[in-house]
């Protein structure tokens, strides 16, 4: 699964800098800057483009407003409902709705915001659609590889420990009391991670933040979770690139985004080291091992919901039930490098 939100931010200024001008472990927003015609601008709209450290990584948002005023209000309440989606859903937060729920594991289901019951909703259906790819309850086994520890090395789990993390791993361990507003976890060692999915509807949230304000043309960018508002003036899109996994610093694709949501996932940022080897941090919940078809896989569908949680789901695929369960999709496009470096463009056929 993609790696958790609220992680430490022990990051210099040059460092923000520099991640603000990127959109994370997947994509790039290649421009923001309207055309210019004779020195003037063509649309008169003011464009503001801020950065925030949100979530374990750096936001930022580009919005075109009727003034500067405008626009950073705008995005000043994009990024307040992504900070409330942070301190419900977050790991690393001791009183988040999450965390309370893993302390009570196996004891009690307990009272949780109406938003974290209703993405654990959406999680259960997304387990379904990707046959269990995609699972919440992954944390057991993202503990048990080192992904939770600042130790490093670390040591490879055993084919032992493995089987009985895998025990715990499941939506069967997970409960919901829509009408009593409550969650549990029924094994007393299932512990979720929401870092999978919350990215996504947090963007979701800005972006609805973004359209109550009045904004039309926008771009979130959320470490390789984004949403394309619209497009800039006199362009029929937002402009994006995608890194080449064998090397970041080199677009393998382009593309533009409008009114559309894009995720990438890849094991090639987010690692431990074991035996002096990188070990990806996106685990297959059937194996309990990282996913290893795939080097990257970046998703186009109509909510960064549905973006964050089937490019990490579908990663684990082989190729040919990455294309078979894409072709049977709505609305869905992959762009995939396989650990071959073949590049794979699929789309879904309904």
């Amino acid at each position: 699964m993609r790696g958790s939100m609220g992680a430490g931010e022990g990051y210099t200024r040059r460092e923000f800098l520099r991640m603000s001008g990127r959109a994370g472990a997947g994509l790039a927003l290649l421009s923001s800057v309207p055309y210019f015609l004779n020195g003037s601008a063509i649309a008169p709209e003011a464009c503001v483009t801020r950065a925030q450290y949100l979530m374990g990584t750096v936001v930022t948002i580009t919005a075109y407003g009727e003034s500067r005023a405008h626009a950073n209000e705008a995005i000043s309440r994009a990024f307040d409902e992504m900070r409330r989606v942070d301190e419900m859903m977050s790991l690393y937060k001791p009183e988040s709705d999450v965390s309370r729920l893993n302390r009570a594991a196996g004891r009690e289901a307990i009272g949780v915001d109406s938003s974290v019951i209703e993405i654990i909703e959406h999680a259960r259906s997304f387990t379904l659609a990707t046959e269990g790819t995609f699972d919440i309850s992954i944390e057991p086994l993202m503990e048990l590889w080192g992904f939770r520890s600042q130790q490093s090395p670390h040591e490879m789990p055993t084919d032992t420990q493995i089987r009985n993390a895998l025990e715990t791993v499941g939506m069967k361990h997970v409960v919901v009391e829509c009408a009593a507003q409550r969650a549990g976890l029924l094994n007393r060692h299932a512990r979720i991670d929401l870092g999978g999915i919350a990215v996504g509807y947090s963007v979701d949230r800005a972006v609805e933040a973004l359209r109550r304000a009045g904004v039309e043309r926008a771009f979130i960018n959320h470490s390789g979770d984004a949403y394309a508002l619209g497009a800039p003036p006199e362009r029929d899109g937002w402009e994006i690139g995608i890194p080449d996994p064998s090397c970041p610093s080199e677009m393998i694709a382009t593309f533009r985004l409008h009114d559309r949501a894009a995720s990438t996932s890849g094991n090639y940022e987010k690692y431990v080291t074991i035996d002096d080897s990188r070990v990806g941090h996106i685990l297959d919940p059937h194996t309990g091992r990282p996913g290893r078809a795939l080097l990257s896989a970046t998703l186009l569908a109509p909510t960064a919901l549905e973006a964050d949680a089937l490019s990490t789901g579908l990663f684990c695929k082989e190729l040919n039930a990455l294309q078979e369960a894409v072709k049977r999709s709505n609305c869905l496009e992959v762009f995939a490098v396989t650990e071959d470096n073949e590049q794979v463009s699929i789309r879904s056929t309904g």
